[in-house]
């Protein structure tokens, strides 16, 4: 018998994060909506190839969130015509792998999915039927760490390992990310 990990619920994390970030690359060389991906990483994403969309993938935590409620994301205005079958599907993954997250272990549903407490008790009482419902809604799906214009940038570009462990840990513990000092951009190699 297999013993449950202290984060068993990280693999299928990783798992969405690979078709997040396809779905970001393909709206992006569409030119459609960003999902509000800041604009200093557009070229970065858009250029990345697969092996390099893989290595991000698995980052220890969502690279999306659910926006739910109230919660906007300013980098990015939504139109509702971008919204389109694969955005659905995906959101309808997510919102399945959040919810068996949440019955789970909500500490894994906060920590790996970024969710609030009131995110998980709503998620963990929804019915099937509602979260079909709710994946409909355009506007659901946008990127995690927005509001941080560098976060995006630097998690394609830093090659670093104490680069890295520093973007692990800001994702980790949001309230870091939000007091870290600004970056500095970067400069080129000479």
């Amino acid at each position: 018998m297999k013993k449950a990990g202290a984060l068993d619920q990280l693999h299928q994390v990783h798992e969405l994060n690979r078709e997040f970030l396809g779905l970001l690359q393909a709206r992006l060389q569409d030119g459609r909506s960003c999902l509000g991906l800041p604009a200093a990483a557009h070229a970065a994403v858009t250029a990345a190839p697969g092996p390099l969309l893989d290595a991000v993938a698995v980052f220890p935590r969502a690279l999306f969130r659910l926006s739910q409620g109230a919660r906007t994301c300013p980098a990015c205005t939504e139109a509702t015509a971008d919204f389109d079958e694969p955005e659905h599907r995906l959101c309808l993954s997510i919102l399945f792998a959040a919810r068996h997250t949440c019955r789970h272990s909500g500490y894994q549903a906060r920590l790996l999915f970024g969710l609030e407490a009131a995110d998980v008790e709503r998620l963990q009482a929804s019915p099937l039927a509602q979260l079909q419902q709710h994946a409909r809604a355009p506007g659901l799906l946008k990127c995690a760490f927005a509001e941080q214009n560098w976060f995006w940038h630097q998690l394609f570009t830093t090659t670093r390992p104490e680069l890295r462990r520093q973007l692990t840990l800001m994702a980790l513990q949001p309230s870091l990310a939000n007091a870290w000092p600004p970056r500095r951009p970067p400069h080129a190699a000479n």
